[in-house]
C-alpha cells in the first residue's frame, strides 16, 4: 500500500506497531527505486516505511526528477533547501506518522546522498532512535542549521543520549565526501558520547540502490547485512 499525502508516502502502514522507518531519498525525489527501497525495508524488517519528499517544502508539489532532464532543477533545490526548511517538513511528517501509528516509540531514519545529510538533522527529534546515512555528503556544511553543521547540530542536541544510534555508510571511491569529513564525523560523535559506527566499501557514490548507474551489488549486499544488525 502506498499513500498518505503528497509529501509523505506510506508503505505497509500498521497502527498497532511501535516501530517505523522513514526514508529520505536522494535529490531525485519519489523515484521508482526510492519507492522500491521503502518496500524492501518494510519487507526485510517488518516495519511500516515512509518516503518523505523534503523538496515539497519548497515546491508545494510531489517531486520525481530525471537525472538526464531535470538535473539543474534538482541541484538548484538542493542548494536552496536549508536545514530549517527540512526540520519543518520533518516535524509535519512526524505528526502524520504519529496519527497513523499511535503506539510509535522508535523511529529509524535512512537517508541517501543529500538525504543522508538531512538524516543527521532528523535526529533533532527525540522520536528518532536510529539514523542511517548513506554517503551523506555535506555533513559538515557550515551554517546549515541555526549556524551549525548537520552533524554539529545533532551532537549539540542529543549529546549523551544513550537511546540514539548512528550508522554511516561510505564508498571508498566516492569523491564527493573527503576523508577528513569521515574522520571528523566519527570524532564529533565520540566527543558527544553518541553511539556511532561507520562502514566503508570498495564502491563509488550511490552504490546501494538498484536503479542508480553506480549500483554495486557486492557493496549493497554487505550493507544489508550491516543494516540487519541495527534494524532487525
Amino acid at each position: 500500500m502506498l499513500g498518505m499525502s503528497e509529501f509523505l508516502k506510506a508503505i505497509n502502514s500498521n497502527p498497532d506497531t511501535s516501530k517505523a522507518i522513514v526514508v529520505l531519498p536522494d535529490i531525485w525525489g519519489q523515484t521508482n527505486y526510492a519507492v522500491a527501497s521503502c518496500q524492501e525495508f518494510s519487507n526485510q524488517f517488518n516495519q511500516p516505511c515512509y518516503l518523505l519528499d523534503y523538496f515539497y517544502q519548497l515546491t508545494n508539489q510531489a517531486n520525481n526528477f530525471s537525472p538526464d532532464k531535470d538535473q539543474a532543477v534538482a541541484v538548484g533545490l538542493m542548494q536552496e533547501l536549508k536545514g530549517e526548511d527540512f526540520v519543518l517538513i520533518f516535524e509535519q511528517a512526524l505528526e502524520l506518522i504519529k496519527k497513523a501509528q499511535p503506539k510509535i516509540s522508535e523511529l529509524s531514519v535512512v537517508g541517501f546522498c543529500f538525504g543522508g545529510r538531512l538524516a543527521y538533522l532528523s535526529g533533532l527529534s527525540s522520536s528518532v532512535k536510529k539514523i542511517i546515512s548513506f554517503y551523506g555528503a555535506g555533513a559538515h556544511s557550515a551554517n546549515y542549521y541555526q549556524e551549525r553543521t548537520p552533524v554539529g547540530a545533532l551532537c549539540d542536541v542529543r549529546a549523551g543520549d544513550a537511546s540514539l544510534q548512528v550508522l554511516s555508510f561510505y564508498g571508498t571511491a566516492d569523491a564527493s565526501i573527503p576523508a577528513a569529513d569521515i574522520t571528523k564525523t566519527a570524532e564529533q560523535f565520540k566527543h558527544a558520547r553518541i553511539s556511532y559506527s561507520a562502514k566503508q566499501y570498495f564502491a563509488g557514490h550511490a552504490y546501494f540502490q538498484p536503479g542508480r548507474d553506480s549500483y554495486d551489488l557486492k557493496a549493497a549486499t554487505s550493507s544489508w547485512q550491516d543494516l540487519a544488525k541495527l534494524l532487525a
